[in-house]
């Protein structure tokens, strides 16, 4: 398989009704040390040959293998090293094959003449008698893609493009980086679709997603603190759009759910716990002292009720109590840190439900596309910032 986001890997999805089916199905199929060699073999920086022989099946349930492992920390070290692991991989395979029809690019290839034959010589250097073959095979226009399409995928400027009716026109080298383009945000597409069903997944994942840490953290030693979404003080200008419109205050038909359902669980989870050791988790299961919670986070709350038209706390004094209530402590206004677990640690709404209950806090930005819940926005900002501070160090 040569992409497995791609037409053949589509067909062998398409065999299951959802994309919990096939992990469901995996942990029967693939021993967890067999899918950790998908990434094992990165600290020697040679490619196993079986990898790249595996049968299209095999390679397919060790890759969304760790896909699901990656649900329960999808921007992280962990994540680095499955994108870098096998990127290699399919490149190694891409290259090898030569062949792009099963790649998941909207691809055609071009006709003779669709190229005037004047532009055709000067790009494609066909005059140029002393390059070797194999270099003009690289640069030789074989594909075009709808503009839309490419825009969608090319970040940079199109100067080094060939453009013509609509279509952008390719040469072999322009193909292969607009697909690791493709693999990256597909890659990371899928993450956050499971990440919103993670609570569903067999325990084969949590255990998986342990190994995986271990040798990621193992191989990026000496960066780990510049990938690290550990919990942390919190980047206000990087919360989402809604997480920003309701600490702005909301009218009263929008605060119940703005202030305690959506800011306190965002705050609370951003701050103290942003990647979930386990499921039903607890507050003192991540920290030891409820001051982070009181002088940090349910000010930030309390401010941006008072913001709210009219006033929340004023208008409903007991909502204080319904906050310790969604934080996991119960109904009280003066918790203690043993208290936590008497009620239900509220996880942030996902973007769906956010659009359903209260449609007037959902103000898609850029960075929302793919994302399906605000706190995995926050992750993957925060994971940016920090990548990028590193890259420039």
């Amino acid at each position: 398989m040569l992409d497995p986001f791609g037409r053949r890997a589509q067909e062998l999805l398409n065999e299951f009704e959802t994309i919990n089916e096939l992990l469901d199905v995996i942990p029967s199929y693939l021993d967890i040390e067999l899918a950790l060699e998908r990434v094992r073999w990165v600290n020697t920086g040679r490619i196993p040959d079986y990898l790249l022989s595996l049968n299209d099946w095999k390679d397919l349930i060790s890759f969304y293998a760790l896909l699901g492992a990656l649900a329960f920390s999808p921007y992280g070290v962990e994540m680095e090293l499955v994108k870098e692991a096998n990127l290699k991989i399919y490149l190694t395979k891409i290259e090898l094959s030569e062949n792009f029809d099963e790649l998941a690019l909207p691809l055609e290839k071009t006709s003779g003449n669709e190229i005037p034959k004047r532009d055709r010589t000067i790009i494609e250097k066909t005059l140029h008698e002393e390059l070797p073959h194999e270099e003009k095979e690289k640069i030789v226009l074989k594909y075009k893609m709808p503009l839309k399409e490419f825009l969608s995928l090319n970040e940079g400027s199109l100067k080094d493009f060939y453009i013509r009716n609509g279509y952008v026109y390719l040469n072999k080298t322009q193909v292969i980086k607009l697909w690791k383009k493709s693999f990256e945000k597909n890659l990371e597409k899928a993450v956050n679709i499971l990440y919103d069903i993670r609570e569903e997944l067999p325990h084969y994942y949590v255990e998986l997603y342990s190994r995986l840490s271990e040798l990621a953290r193992e191989y990026f030693k000496e960066r780990i603190e510049k990938f690290s979404t550990a919990a942390q003080p919190l980047r206000f200008d990087l919360f989402p759009p809604c997480v920003k419109i309701a600490l702005g205050g909301v009218p009263s038909g929008l605060r119940n759910y703005a202030i305690t359902v959506l800011l306190t669980s965002f705050l609370s989870y951003a701050r103290i716990c942003p990647n979930p050791p386990k499921r039903d988790v607890k507050v003192k299961d991540c920290i030891n002292d409820l001051r982070v919670i009181k002088e940090e986070i349910l000010p930030l709350i309390i401010q941006a009720g008072n913001r709210c038209r009219p006033p929340l706390f004023q208008d409903q004094p007991n909502e204080i109590k319904n906050i310790w209530y969604h934080l996991g402590f119960g109904y009280t206004l003066e918790p203690s840190l043993e208290d936590s677990g008497n009620s239900t640690w509220y996880f942030p709404p996902n973007c769906e439900k956010i659009r359903s209950s209260a449609p007037s806090l959902c103000k898609p930005d850029k960075g929302c596309r793919y994302i399906k819940n605000p706190l995995t926005y926050y992750l993957r900002k925060l994971y940016l910032s920090k990548k990028n501070q590193g890259e420039k160090e």
